[in-house]
This record gives structure tokens, C-alpha cells and sequence, in this order.
């Protein structure tokens, strides 16, 4: 199990996290030792990314692939896999046994910093593999 607070530290290191919420997240581990884990909180994807990303670089992945002949393609959660299984890859260890898994991590895990990077690793990879090029977001394409 684990609780996750967003706790806000002001510039003069007073902390601000409420009060009760923190007491009730505590309590739900009554009788179990627990690990606390501090790190700055990230920013989670922005729901311009999120619509450009569903919007235009999937849509236009989706189209060239079935161009290019993938049947498959015309799905386009398959598309979203596809890309998400090229770069969202991640790997994690059973610490008991050390069995090593492969999961794809979601989309919507990601930071902002990490989801412009993954944009970008689409829109190279689409470039070198798919001979396609995705405009970024705010850049203005002319159509023939």
C-alpha cells in the first residue's frame, strides 16, 4: 500500500500540509513499520500536452503506418501501445528473488518534463523510421 500528500514548503521552511489528511494516511498503517519518503514533487503532464499528444502525434502516426501497409494501425490504441512500448519501456527487479519484469509505463504518469521527451523521441522516430514529420505543438504547417 502506499499514500502519496503534497506537502508545501514555503520559502521560509514552514510547512504547510494538512493536518488531518496526514493523520488519517498515517492511521491506515496502524501496526505495520513504514518507510517515509520525501522527494520534490513533479509536475504531471499538462492537458495541452495530453490533447496534442492524442490529437496530432498519434493521429498522424496512425495514418502513415497504415500507409505504410500495419492493418493493425487502423486502432488507434494500438498505435498509442506501439509508441508507449518503443520509449516508455521500464524495467523492475523482485528484490527477494531479483527476477527482472518489463512493464510500459502510462502516459499519464508522466512529468511534463518527461512527456516533452517523449513527444520528441516520437516525432524523431517518426521522422528516421516512418519518414513523417510531426510539427510541434505550436509550430503552423501548410497543407497541399
Amino acid at each position: 500500500m502506499k499514500t502519496e500528500l503534497l506537502i508545501q514548503i514555503d520559502d521560509n521552511g514552514k510547512v504547510k500540509v494538512g493536518r488531518k489528511r496526514l493523520i488519517k494516511a498515517l492511521q491506515s498503517f496502524s501496526g505495520l513499520k513504514v518507510v517515509l519518503s520525501i522527494e520534490k514533487a513533479k509536475r504531471k503532464r499538462t492537458s495541452p500536452q495530453n490533447r496534442y499528444l492524442h490529437g496530432v502525434v498519434f493521429p498522424m502516426i496512425q495514418e502513415r503506418l497504415v500507409e505504410l501497409g500495419w492493418k493493425e494501425a487502423v486502432n488507434i490504441e494500438w498505435v498509442k501501445d506501439l509508441c508507449k512500448y518503443q520509449f516508455l519501456k521500464k524495467e523492475t527487479s523482485n528484490e527477494k528473488t531479483g527476477e527482472v519484469i518489463t512493464f510500459v509505463e502510462a502516459t499519464s504518469a508522466l512529468s511534463t518534463s518527461e512527456m516533452m521527451d517523449f513527444i520528441a523521441d516520437l516525432q524523431q522516430w517518426s521522422a528516421e523510421t516512418l519518414d513523417l514529420y510531426i510539427p510541434d505543438p505550436n509550430e503552423q504547417i501548410e497543407i497541399n
